[in-house]
């Protein structure tokens, strides 16, 4: 598949992508959204955001609370995107990570246009 995205493109990616299963809890950073806690994983990251899985109706635009399980750090996050149909292992759910670009604690490969223009 080519890239088609020009440079101002919504479809241009700002970081690399990771397939990475990090332990996370979701939750709702808006008290008037109703769903409860959950234990998630990962299934891609990038220094932005990332893929998850879940078992419950989340609309685009909410703000979740990400924690990593087994560390004290935690996140605001923008649903950016939903899948139509689930699956037994839950829905997918991708994120933009609101408040730091380093909650991952990790380096991130380039995007793709960046290392084609080197």
């Amino acid at each position: 598949m080519v890239d088609q995205a020009g440079p101002q493109s919504p479809l241009r990616r700002r970081s690399g992508r990771i397939l990475l299963r990090l332990p996370l809890i979701i939750g709702a950073a808006d008290p008037n959204l109703a769903f409860d806690w959950e234990n998630v994983e990962t299934i891609i990251v990038s220094l932005h955001g990332g893929m998850i899985r879940t078992h419950q109706q989340i609309r685009v635009g909410s703000i979740l609370e990400i924690r990593l399980r087994d560390k004290e750090r935690a996140a605001h996050a923008r649903v950016v995107w939903t899948s139509v149909e689930g699956t037994p292992q839950g829905i997918e759910l991708g994120f933009e990570i609101l408040d730091d670009d380093g909650f991952w604690e990790m380096k991130f490969p380039p995007d793709s246009s960046q290392q084609n223009r080197e």
